[in-house]
């Protein structure tokens, strides 16, 4: 099984020893250089992970926000130890670099600077999804920029010209008609702008998303509040126009990535209603499971199903 994992003290020899082939050195920096290299872009929010065959490190892949229009990540390096070549592992470990950035949805690509010589690692990437958008660095003008656009699903923390579409969602009785307000939330634009919306985002503690995607417009929201306990309340919304497309998936999912790596919640939960069978199903897709509510949430009255999800079940299930 191949699995993406952090390098620490642990594993930093090991990491360190991981080499290419002579002609690969030309396209490649070393391990010791990519180790420096997420170090020195650490502002950049770099993360190196260690490429592992079971419990074999087998080679590194590094990551960094690149912030520059149009803003992306910027997959730095990639190296499979030579030993470890033409067997599959770099299109397997690709892919996860791939999920986390789909988990994530920072940013809607990624993008690599391949040299135009590399034609083993330029087939790899295309096998992936990436292509050559055609811009030429001038400071690199024997590599191609390769893109991969991750998802045509835009998740972004939710501002004050997203609120008409707020008040829409929440106005709308097909939408809330499972949180108890089968005529709509009616709420005024005044309540939302001055008091709703700086409740709403203040990270790392808590956050509002607004989904859009291609071809719908505004989809709908996702949420997470982590409490004192350290207990993330979670929820998702969508418009009618939007459902049946995996995007309540990627919402949530983006929001409860947020809540664990962000807010440092220890667990997850929601408490749909018990007719709502779509979100039942989906929270269950996500890793969530029925158990018994928390006793700092008992409500004795409560009518909703109590599910919850821990960090460490997430963090397994993430990397599937």
């Amino acid at each position: 099984m191949i699995t993406l994992q952090p390098i620490n003290e642990t594993n930093f020899m090991e990491a360190v020893s991981l080499k290419v082939s002579e002609k690969q050195r030309a396209f490649v920096a070393s391990a010791l250089m990519i180790l420096a290299r997420a170090y020195a872009y650490r502002d950049q929010n770099a993360i190196c992970w260690g490429i592992y065959n079971e419990a074999q490190i087998v080679g590194l892949a590094m990551l960094h926000d690149m912030d520059e229009e149009p803003a992306c990540y910027h997959l730095c390096e990639f190296l499979i130890d030579v030993k470890h070549q033409n067997n599959g592992i770099g299109q397997k470990a690709l892919k996860l670099v791939l999920d986390h950035c789909r988990r994530e949805r920072k940013f809607d690509r990624v993008e690599i600077c391949v040299k135009k010589e590399n034609a083993d690692a330029i087939h790899m990437y295309g096998k992936a999804g990436f292509w050559d958008s055609g811009y030429q660095d001038p400071d690199a003008s024997d590599s191609i920029c390769m893109v991969c656009k991750l998802s045509d699903i835009q998740i972004k923390p939710t501002a004050r010209n997203d609120l008409p579409n707020v008040q829409l969602l929440w106005g709308t009785p097909e939408v809330m008609k499972f949180v108890g307000f089968p005529d709509g939330l009616h709420e005024t634009m005044e309540h939302l702008e001055n008091e709703w919306l700086p409740w709403v985002q203040n990270p790392p503690v808590r956050q509002h998303y607004s989904i859009y995607a291609d071809g719908i417009g505004y989809c709908g929201e996702s949420f997470y509040n982590v409490d004192e306990a350290g207990l993330a309340c979670m929820d998702i919304k969508l418009l009618p126009r939007a459902r049946g497309k995996g995007i309540a998936f990627a919402g949530l999912a983006h929001a409860l990535n947020q809540a664990f790596m962000i807010g440092n919640a220890r667990s997850a939960y929601v408490d749909p209603s018990p007719d709502n069978e779509k979100a039942l199903k989906l929270y269950k897709r996500l890793g969530f499971q029925r158990t018994t509510r928390d006793v700092h949430l008992e409500d004795p009255g409560c009518p909703y199903v109590y599910m919850e999800l821990t960090r460490s079940d997430w963090e397994v299930a993430s990397w599937r």
